[in-house]
């Protein structure tokens, strides 16, 4: 298994996630939407980890340097965009708050997710030779305990 093909994968078991929140955060109450954003910051998070410590060191050479915010320190990354969302969600007393932070954490994961499966996993799968994009998937693979053989 290559590097791309294990992460896609785990966006494809993300999405029901996001439609669920979708779906229901209407007439959710702001415990329900505190262990919705829970959940979504649990799975987001080990898999931006992954994403950060196995894939990005290996691609880091061909993508643009980071944006820079207005006072010219680098812009916030796509992942740490989304966390600030769930924290949000978690921390803060009012429904409609938490519910309008957990329904943006959704929107931005999304656009995360299509940008790297549009732009940054081609990049991968275009500049890393096969060998290396086996390698990263068979260490995604130990990391997440899954057997590939």
């Amino acid at each position: 298994m290559i590097i791309t093909q294990a992460l896609l994968g785990e966006h494809g078991a993300i999405y029901p996630l996001l439609e669920l929140i979708e779906r229901t955060s209407a007439s959710a109450s702001l415990e329900e939407l505190k262990i919705r954003a829970g959940c979504l910051r649990s799975a987001l998070g080990s898999h931006a980890n992954l994403e950060d410590e196995l894939l990005v060191p290996a691609i880091r050479s061909f993508l643009p340097a980071p944006p820079l915010s207005g006072n010219g320190a680098p812009a916030p990354s796509d992942h740490q965009v989304i966390d600030a969302c769930l924290t949000r969600v978690l921390s803060t007393p009012q429904v409609e708050e938490a519910r309008q932070s957990l329904l943006d954490a959704v929107a931005e994961t999304r656009k995360h997710f299509l940008k790297e499966e549009t732009v940054i996993f081609q990049l991968a799968a275009r500049e890393l030779p096969m060998e290396r994009q086996e390698e990263l998937g068979a260490e995604w693979a130990r990391r997440r305990g899954v057997r590939l053989s």
